[in-house]
C-alpha cells in the first residue's frame, strides 16, 4: 500500500478523535454542528429530507448504493491525487467546493468536472453561516453557485454548510437559491490527526445503503486510506454513486420495511 501510494504521490507531481458521527437536526436557530448517531427523522416513503431542518442525511433505498463526498479545495498537490485514486477504481464522487479556492485553481475544478465527478457548494469563503446576516447568507451561497456554474454549463444543485453548520434558516435561504443541503450519515473526522486504518474502520463501520460518506480533499492520510475504503465497501457489495444520482435512485425506489 505505502509502495502504491507513493507512485501516486509522484505521478500527481509530475502531472501537474471522534467516533463516527452525524449532524444532529435543531430548532430554527440554534447552531446544528452537534453530533447525533440517530437515524433521520424522515422514516416514511422515500423522501429523502429531514423533516426538522430540510436536509438531507442519507437516502431511503433498498439498494446498496452509497456516495463518497469530498469536502473544501481543490487542493494544487491533493485533488491531482485524490482523482487519480477515484479514476483508477471507476469511482465517481462528489466534491463541495470553496469559490475561493475554486478561483485560485479553476484549472483543478476543470479537472473534477472532465473527470466525471460531481460538484457542490460549500460556499464562497468557508464561512459559519448561521452567524451571518440573511444577505450575506445568501451571497456565500451565489457567489460560489455562479463561479462553478462557468464549469459545469448549469446551475448547481447540491449545497454542503462549511462545519455542517446549519438551522432552518439557512436551509431555507439555499432551498430558495435552487439548492438542496447536503449534510451525511457517515463521518470519520478526517480532519484530526488519525492513522489511516482508523479512518477506514469508521467508514466502513459506518456504511449503510444510501448513505453519505463525510471525507475532506486536502487530507493526506485520508487519500492514503481511500484505497482500502473502496475495496472493503465493495467487499460489502456497495456500487459508488454521486449524489444527486443517489438522490434521484432513492425517489424511484420503494418505501423501505
Amino acid at each position: 500500500m505505502k509502495l502504491l501510494f507513493v507512485l501516486v504521490w509522484t505521478l500527481a507531481l509530475n502531472a501537474a478523535a471522534f467516533s463516527p458521527q452525524r449532524p444532529q437536526p435543531v430548532a430554527p436557530d440554534a447552531p446544528a454542528h452537534a453530533q447525533a448517531t440517530a437515524d433521520s427523522a424522515d422514516d416514511e416513503g422515500t423522501s429523502v429530507e429531514d423533516k426538522a431542518t430540510g436536509a438531507v442525511w442519507r437516502v431511503h433505498t433498498v439498494r446498496k448504493e452509497i456516495a463518497l463526498t469530498f469536502d473544501d479545495g481543490p487542493y494544487p498537490f491533493y485533488t491531482p491525487v485524490l482523482l487519480h485514486v477515484l479514476e483508477r477504481s471507476r469511482i465517481p464522487a462528489t466534491f463541495f467546493i470553496v469559490g475561493r479556492s475554486a478561483q485560485e485553481f479553476p484549472e483543478l475544478v476543470s479537472r473534477i468536472v472532465d473527470s466525471g465527478d460531481e460538484i457542490g457548494n460549500h460556499t464562497f469563503n468557508h464561512f459559519t453561516l448561521t452567524g451571518l446576516p440573511d444577505g450575506q447568507i445568501a451571497d456565500q451561497i451565489s457567489s460560489d453557485g455562479a463561479f462553478l456554474e462557468r464549469f459545469t454549463g448549469k446551475p448547481l444543485t447540491l449545497f454542503r454548510p462549511p462545519h455542517g453548520h446549519i438551522n432552518r434558516h439557512v436551509v431555507a435561504i439555499a432551498s430558495e437559491l435552487g439548492y438542496r443541503t447536503i449534510l451525511w450519515s457517515d463521518a470519520a473526522n478526517d480532519v484530526k490527526n488519525i492513522p489511516p486504518d482508523v479512518i477506514v474502520r469508521r467508514v466502513l463501520g459506518e456504511a449503510s445503503p444510501g448513505g453519505i460518506i463525510l471525507l475532506h480533499s486536502g487530507q493526506y492520510r485520508t487519500i492514503e486510506a481511500l484505497p482500502d475504503i473502496i475495496v472493503g465497501l465493495r467487499d460489502q457489495g456497495y456500487t459508488f454513486v454521486t449524489v444527486s444520482r443517489l438522490i434521484e435512485d432513492g425517489q424511484m425506489a420503494p418505501a423501505p420495511p
